[in-house]
């Protein structure tokens, strides 16, 4: 009896074992099954993964670097890379600042923050959207690498791109030290307006070596990297600020500096001073030559450095009087926008703006912009007129003209029933304009403002004696170019293309110009000139002898449409000649300027306060004397 009992009891205790040498057995095969799926998970994503031992950038814009003929640089275009930089040859707190604001336990994780993740989830589920990334600096990196070697596209969000995101991470921290990887990361990472490379964006924003970046500074790129649009120094300034600050603080929290106000109180105005923030009207003149080099290079494939005829003066002094203009006369003359041109005799464009604000609007108003040229067109019915064989004291009527119902009427001009034809045109007449265009034909008219580089003007409407032509501010500008000499030259910006070997692509040949307007034309070309200066519409602002022009106004009854002024400083010195264009208006026809908005005023207003800029003009009450004229138009209204 005892003996059955016992064997009873031990066939009693082999159940329990077996069940659980069941589902053990159960344990080790699903294991073995969830790791070969893992495996083949990871065989499977793995094979568009690119090769980590050459990790150069595959897609890219080649960089276009612009700069004046001294060698200042006023413009980049394309992806803009310098030589990799060690993190060794940084500062510390370079590193620091990238690593306090992207990834705080870059140097705990192993690619893939769980902490970091676990948080931003929690933070984001809190507010109720996205609040915080969990992206480590190695998962910025490897997206960076499959983008770049399109294992997949930039605004891919599916579950393969994140599932090879981190095959790429953990493969990254293994193949790689955290050295390593920080050197790669910021070698490669964007940080806007077409740079890479931390390197390239020292130099692009602080005219620097990322070797010599001060914390502030450091703060600054390591900011902008959340959005680079929106950060970007140059052109967002104030949210740029309000992000270093944020970096700084970040930076002061996790130890890696001491007192962040302090840093922001001695380094904020360097960081931000005129020299590290872009000229926005620079970029007119930097977006003009762009499209230059392409017409002469056709695609460009390499790296280029464009030498253009840009004066990095007097391309300084012309955005400094347009943004005195647009803030305390503009209003004045309900105008909002304006464009100026200035070039040397041999038709070098060495400044231009072409707007007040290329922030708001990319449009160049002194290249893309055919407006109506008013009586600046005027010049060339006099030229043709002195060609025929009219002199400057000849006599012609000014009494009322009528041409099949068509009367053209006088600004401001009382009717003496006969003037010199010089009178004429520093009062700018119109109906002596139209009876000297009646007697030599509008064909002549036409081939001398051809010739002058005004193409195109219709022979078929006497109107065009007032100035119906339409053209650019850059073509007007040339045109006019041609009465310092009497010889005609193309406008040009670019002197010099090479790439960044040294190898020269491109050399503008100054070639001999052949005279186009004779002697004794010119010279009473540039006697009428000279006379709006001294006693017409041009007399407020004759501030040198030298000093030749004649404005222009497309206007209406209840207001203007397009005010000009052309100048020339034309000295004995032929090599010191300018010719400086200026236009005022507004975008739309539909919305007129003032009455009072003639090309005597904005548009010369510019001119003269250029001038004065630029040493021509020595006189110390010239403002004063123009904010007198403003205030007493503002007074007329």
């Amino acid at each position: 009896m005892m003996k059955k009992q016992i064997h009873r009891k031990k066939k009693k205790n082999k159940k329990p074992f077996r069940i659980f040498n069941f589902f053990w057995r159960i344990f080790i095969f699903a294991s073995l099954l969830m790791f070969a799926t893992g495996i083949c998970v990871i065989l499977y994503f793995a094979k568009d993964i690119p090769d980590l031992d050459n990790l150069e950038m595959k897609v890219r814009v080649p960089s276009v670097v612009m700069q004046t003929y001294d060698g200042e640089i006023i413009g980049t275009y394309g992806d803009l890379r310098e030589d990799v930089v060690c993190v060794d040859d940084l500062p510390d707190y370079v590193t620091a600042a990238f690593i306090a604001v992207e990834d705080r336990r870059f140097y705990q994780h192993f690619g893939i923050d769980i902490l970091g993740l676990m948080r931003a989830m929690y933070r984001n589920f809190i507010a109720g959207h996205v609040v915080e990334g969990g992206s480590t600096i190695t998962q910025q990196l490897a997206k960076n690498i499959l983008i770049c070697s399109k294992s997949v596209q930039y605004y891919d969000r599916s579950l393969n791109r994140k599932i090879k995101e981190l095959l790429m991470s953990i493969w990254l921290e293994y193949k790689f030290t955290k050295k390593q990887i920080m050197m790669m990361y910021l070698n490669r990472i964007y940080f806007g307006a077409g740079t890479y490379g931390i390197d390239a964006a020292a130099r692009k924003y602080f005219n620097k070596s990322a070797k010599n970046l001060t914390v502030y500074e450091a703060a600054i790129l390591a900011g902008l990297l959340k959005a680079p649009s929106k950060y970007n120094p140059t052109s967002h300034t104030k949210n740029a600020k309000e992000r270093a600050v944020v970096v700084l603080q970040a930076m002061e929290r996790n130890g890696f500096i001491k007192n962040a106000n302090k840093i922001i109180k001695n380094e904020e105005e360097q960081a931000f001073s005129p020299e590290h923030t872009q000229r926005s009207g620079c970029t007119y003149f930097c977006d003009y030559v762009y499209d230059e080099a392409k017409k002469i290079l056709g695609v460009i494939r390499d790296d280029i450095v464009i030498v253009t005829t840009c004066d990095s003066a007097k391309q300084k002094s012309l955005e400094e009087v347009m943004e005195v203009c647009r803030r305390d006369f503009f209003a004045v003359y309900k105008c909002q926008q304006a464009a100026l041109v200035c070039m040397d005799i041999k038709g070098r464009i060495l400044a231009m703006v072409g707007g007040v604000n290329y922030t708001n609007t990319q449009f160049n108003r002194a290249t893309q912009a055919n407006r109506m040229l008013g009586s600046v067109f005027k010049i060339f019915v006099y030229g043709a007129a002195f060609e025929y064989g009219f002199q400057l004291e000849d006599m012609i009527s000014d009494a009322p003209i009528s041409i099949n119902g068509w009367k053209p009427k006088n600004y401001r001009w009382k009717e003496q029933g006969q003037v010199k034809v010089i009178d004429a045109f520093a009062k700018s007449i119109n109906v002596v304009s139209i009876r000297l265009a009646q007697a030599i034909g509008l064909k002549k008219v036409a081939e001398f403002a051809d010739k002058c580089g005004i193409h195109n003007v219709s022979t078929r409407d006497l109107s065009v004696a007032l100035g119906t032509t339409s053209t650019s501010l850059k073509n007007i500008t040339a045109a006019y170019n041609c009465f310092h000499d009497g010889k005609r030259r193309k406008p040009i910006c670019i002197s010099e293309i090479r790439t960044k070997d040294g190898e020269i692509l491109y050399t503008h040949n100054y070639v001999h110009n052949d005279r186009i307007i004779d002697q004794e034309t010119l010279k009473n070309c540039r006697h009428a000139l000279r006379a709006v200066i001294e006693r017409g519409s041009g007399r407020l602002f004759n501030i040198s002898y030298d000093m030749y022009g004649k404005s222009g106004t497309n206007g209406m009854l209840n207001g203007n449409q397009d005010a000009w002024f052309i100048c020339l400083y034309s000295p004995p010195n032929k090599k010191d000649c300018l010719t400086i264009g200026a236009w005022a208006g507004n975008d739309s026809y539909d919305q007129l300027m003032s009455p009072l908005s003639s090309g005597s005023r904005i548009p010369a207003i510019l001119i003269t306060l250029f001038m004065q800029k630029i040493g021509i003009a020595k006189e110390s009450n010239i403002l004063p004397r123009i904010n007198e004229i403003v205030k007493n138009d503002k007074n007329r209204k």
